[in-house]
């Protein structure tokens, strides 16, 4: 099976991997953070780059013509225990169906020490 690795213009270009990738009906999307496409952070709350987070989720589904109902599975790595409950009020301006499975890990720190948040996706097609 072929492979069909995906950066979308709308999102920041990456280094080193790739934010899509599909395999046969079964899409893989890199750990998102609150950055815009233009590289900047979003704002320094939970609440702001949860929402970028699940902009560029959703844009990462829009390039393989999926959205939220298509998610599977969620991965999410939170830096502050007091921020799961401004993470789920974002999240929840986004995913507004079915609930895909989730799993929250807490951890000391992320690839930038500004980032508060970073969700990864399993999406079926």
């Amino acid at each position: 099976m072929a492979l069909e690795r995906i950066n979308p213009s709308n999102l920041a270009q990456p280094r080193g991997y790739t934010h899509v990738v599909k395999a046969g009906n079964t899409v893989y999307i890199a750990g998102q953070v609150g950055r815009r496409s233009d590289g900047t952070l979003a704002g320094s709350d939970i609440g702001s780059q949860t929402d970028q987070v699940f902009k560029n989720l959703g844009a990462a589904l829009a390039s393989v013509g999926a959205g939220f109902e298509n998610v599977t599975k969620i991965t999410v790595f939170l830096t502050h225990r007091e921020d799961i409950p401004g993470f789920r009020t974002a999240r929840d301006k986004h995913v507004t169906g079915e609930p895909p499975a989730s799993t929250l890990v807490l951890i000391s720190g992320l690839a930038e020490p500004e980032f508060r948040v970073e969700v990864e996706a399993t999406a079926v097609i």
